[in-house]
């Protein structure tokens, strides 16, 4: 039933490799200057497929080797259910990495649906020597 109410995503791509489907607490390699989308939310209410303000992301635990933003987009739904590529308003976390080694880092999401609420997530995030 939560589902038919609230069709909420977590996407995982990489900025520079096309997307790419993962898990939460993912661990992801990449070079030393390389860009790298690590989640990508939104909401839709299911009922009548109204896209919702994108949800509110907050960086909670910062990285040590790279930086994390969270950049507000436009994108699309899904490719499955009744809403499919509706388009919707999204809050990506951005990593940058910096420096070579593993780097871990975390975020919360708020969502606007009550039942949903705030859910944590974080990331490893292993950095080998750019070119």
């Amino acid at each position: 039933m939560l589902q038919n109410k609230m069709r909420p995503r977590l996407f995982f791509a990489l900025a520079l490799a096309g997307a790419a489907l993962s898990a939460p607490a993912a661990s992801q390699t990449m070079k030393s200057g390389d860009v790298a989308v690590l989640a990508s939310y939104y909401e839709i209410r299911g009922s009548d497929c109204l896209a919702l303000r994108a949800p509110r992301v907050s960086i909670t635990q910062a990285p040590r080797l790279g930086k994390a933003s969270i950049m507000q987009t436009r994108g699309q739904s899904g490719s499955s259910g009744r809403c499919a590529y509706k388009a919707v308003a999204v809050s990506q976390v951005v990593y940058q990495a910096d420096r070579p080694g593993d780097d871990s880092l975390a975020w919360e999401v708020k969502y606007q649906d009550k039942t949903l609420g705030t859910r944590r997530y974080s990331a490893t995030v292993g950095v080998t020597p750019g070119p």
